[in-house]
């Protein structure tokens, strides 16, 4: 896919939507348009995380692994949403599993090239920087509101 039609999908996220045309098309020169399977695990817990994804059309759930071999579902990312921040950070290490609850569109991008983008890239790096902290806080937001549910009055787990 051309750099233009992937800063075109990209425009379309929450993610990158206002980014500047500049930063997007930088962006969007590092990614690529993959098509996931439903089922399909694309980053495994545990494991070196080696590409960020931002979800252009299906959904991923965020699972992690329990004592006994279980997975629990701890959030499922939509369109705009990201996974596998773990990519660009200094360990690379997943700490969750992210697997395709439906046929799932995504742009990906290789953590080592994206790393190196953003240390090149000051204004590159700000703008990307300040969308994964939201992301982080929607997805701390959302927990938050799993434990408020669970531990509501009346809800005692033990």
């Amino acid at each position: 896919m051309e750099t233009e039609d992937l800063a075109s999908v990209l425009d379309a996220t929450w993610f990158a939507a206002d980014l500047a045309p500049q930063a997007r098309g930088r962006l969007a020169a590092l990614g690529r348009l993959e098509e996931v399977a439903d089922g399909a695990i694309v980053v495994q817990e545990g494991t070196l995380c080696e590409s960020l994804g931002v979800v252009v059309s299906g959904r991923i759930a965020l699972r992690l692994s329990l004592p006994g071999g279980e997975d629990r579902t701890i959030i499922t990312v939509h369109p705009g949403d990201i996974f596998g921040w773990s990519a660009i950070l200094p360990q690379r290490i997943a700490t969750a599993s992210a697997v395709a609850v439906m046929p799932t569109t995504a742009v990906m991008f290789d953590g080592a090239e994206l790393k190196r983008a953003l240390a090149g890239d000051a204004d590159l790096a700000a703008a990307i920087y300040e969308r994964l902290l939201v992301s982080v806080a929607r997805r701390l937001t959302a927990t938050r509101t799993q434990l408020l549910d669970l531990y509501r009055p009346g809800n005692e787990p033990w």
